[in-house]
């Protein structure tokens, strides 16, 4: 089984000019922005190889612009570059987005939280 949460990371690092991407959020979270969370919330596995995780992937920025246009980018490349091709020891073969980017609460009054679900279809390479 593939670790979705550690694909979409570190594919996230290296394809999103500028962003911090990470599984859990920080102490320093505002000296890292704008960065990416990334969450497996669920989805099923066919107990072989297929696995369509549903992901939350949260973006974090100082500004709401900068927020909804960092998601915005995330989400535009995962469609336009991660979905049909090989990362890392994965092939995802489909990203569909299941809500969109859309502005979610955040305890810190510092820094403003853009949210979106997808679903990652992947098997092994």
């Amino acid at each position: 089984m593939i670790d979705v949460e550690a694909l979409l990371t570190s594919w996230i690092e290296v394809n999103v000019v500028g962003m911090h991407a990470m599984s859990e959020t920080p102490n320093d979270l505002d000296s890292l922005v704008p960065a990416v969370r990334v969450r497996r919330i669920g989805g099923p596995y066919d107990g072989f190889k297929l696995d369509r995780a549903t992901v939350d992937i949260d973006v974090f920025d100082a500004t709401r612009d900068g927020a909804s246009t960092a998601a915005l980018d995330v989400q535009r490349a995962l469609h336009d570059r991660l979905a049909r091709n090989k990362a890392g020891n994965a092939v995802v073969t489909r990203v569909e987005t299941l809500t969109g980017p859309r502005p979610l609460p955040y305890d810190n009054a510092g820094l403003r939280r853009f949210g979106a679900t997808y679903r990652i279809t992947v098997h092994p390479a």
